[in-house]
């Protein structure tokens, strides 16, 4: 009798329903917006760059609230962001009342910032030397994904690494801290403007990834 080997299970992860030319550029730009909003109005005014966003944030079921979020956004005068920004994420004698960082978020979890770094790395994405010592800052994670969407809808070949990449950095990082720093955001400062801003950010990012779960599967096939 002869004996055959046992079968050899393979898994690969495919991309399938994505509509990349619609869905890529959308998110793109989506991306871009909400890594304006959660940047420091000190180190740049977000206003104008979200202004000639307004009414372009189409094509996402789930990106209608931006779109009014950005429209209240640009309104509010520059010196009121600085004042909220800084009351929340930047000052406090026992360091800032909401860490809009997320090694500080997480209680400086082992591993974090090199987790995000290696990421960086490997997808040749440039912090400027402004923003190098916080590649953990919730605006420079946003912006890397906008990145990523950018490389996904501009890619001649091996496109599934940037939609890989999306959904497996929202997994181990966005998805696994906004949520709780939207809470805290919204419960610690009720009538600031980020008390919305955070919020709406953190409803995109989870709608987002649920998108991205729908795009993505893992198939199973027997060899042996």
């Amino acid at each position: 009798m002869t004996l055959r080997p046992a079968a050899v299970i393979n898994a690969t992860r495919v991309v399938r329903n994505r509509e990349v030319n619609l869905t890529a550029p959308a998110r793109c730009i989506c991306y871009a917006a909400v890594s304006e909003l959660a940047c420091s109005p000190h180190d740049v005014d977000p206003r104008p760059a979200l202004r000639d966003k307004i009414g372009n944030l189409g094509g996402l079921e789930y990106s209608q609230s931006l779109d009014g979020l950005l429209t209240e956004f640009v309104e509010i005068d520059l010196e009121q962001l600085k004042r909220e920004y800084s009351g929340l994420f930047e000052v406090g004698s026992d360091g800032p009342p909401c860490p809009i960082r997320e090694d500080l978020q997480t209680g400086q979890r082992g591993g974090t910032r090199e987790d995000i770094v290696r990421f960086y790395n490997y997808f040749n994405y440039k912090l400027g030397d402004d923003f190098a010592w916080a590649p953990d800052h919730l605006s420079v994670e946003l912006e890397f994904m906008h990145y990523l969407c950018y490389r996904e809808a501009s890619a001649e070949d091996d496109q599934t690494s940037f939609q890989f990449a999306q959904i497996d950095f929202s997994e181990r990082h966005l998805v696994r801290w906004v949520p709780e720093f939207a809470r805290d955001v919204a419960a610690t400062a009720e009538h600031s403007m980020y008390s919305r801003v955070i919020p709406i950010i953190n409803d995109f990012l989870m709608a987002d990834f649920a998108w991205q779960g729908k795009t993505v599967s893992t198939e199973e096939s027997n060899q042996g």
